[in-house]
């Protein structure tokens, strides 16, 4: 798991750089949309090959069309609709398109590419390599590694824009902290940009206010993680101030 998401999520260099600075995380490509198309392909050349009588396959097939066609409308209105709201919204641009694809994935994906991997192990017409499925199985923990950047430039930036030089504010200081990067104030700021409704899943049951607010916070994180490997840490310093004046 480790070393795939080295080479999704890279910095390109383990040491400094010449002059001494940080190399910056980037991005390295991995195109959802092209494997679930391949996917998808050679989903309907089996399913034509297949024994009619080989009914609890051929439902199996029928099952995972379903669901692919169902991340593939996601995706699409991730690309169509939510990206060019946030740019509009942040006055940004957004190169990696993908990378917003990439953190609706919720746990609940994983099992449709884990079985469709056991369905294609060691098959001529498999549609991806190990390594390829690896990628398609883990999106979900992609998408918490980019919340997992996303924590830790939010607090910093937060902290930032918050510092006052002098003892007696520290205890004001970490409060408010405490209260902006919350999952409560998050949720607020999720709701706002309605990406709780972009997540990719299979989930059946509703979860409570705590479990989506965790849910909701995880998204907003993952959003700040993009606009960073995107455009460093000035950026994020300056569209903190989203979540800063949510309320």
């Amino acid at each position: 798991m480790l070393q795939m998401l080295k080479s999704v999520i890279t910095n390109g260099s383990d040491t400094m750089k010449d002059d001494g600075s940080v190399p910056t995380i980037s991005w390295v490509p991995i195109h959802i949309e092209d494997k679930l198309d391949i996917i998808t392909r050679a989903i309907h050349e089996t399913q034509r090959e297949t024994a009619k009588n080989n009914t609890r396959l051929l439902t199996k097939f029928d099952k995972w069309l379903l669901e692919l066609r169902s991340i593939q409308e996601s995706l699409r209105r991730i690309r169509e609709v939510l990206v060019p709201y946030l740019e509009k919204t942040l006055e940004t641009h957004f190169e990696h398109i993908e990378l917003f694809q990439m953190a609706m994935f919720q746990p609940s994906t994983k099992n449709l590419f884990l079985e469709l991997e056991t369905q294609y192990h060691a098959s001529e017409n498999a549609p991806l390599n190990s390594e390829e499925f690896a990628e398609m199985i883990n999106l979900s923990e992609m998408a918490q590694v980019l919340a997992l950047i996303g924590d830790a430039v939010v607090s910093s930036a937060v902290l930032q824009h918050l510092w006052k030089p002098r003892a007696a504010d520290a205890g004001r200081i970490t409060q408010r902290k405490a209260d902006i990067v919350s999952n409560e104030n998050m949720a607020k700021l999720c709701d706002k940009w309605g990406l709780y409704e972009y997540r990719i899943h299979f989930d059946p049951d509703t979860p409570s206010k705590l479990e989506e607010n965790h849910d909701k916070g995880t998204l907003i994180e993952a959003v700040y993680g993009i606009i960073y490997i995107e455009h460093e840490y000035r950026k994020v310093l300056k569209l903190v101030t989203h979540l800063i004046n949510t309320r």
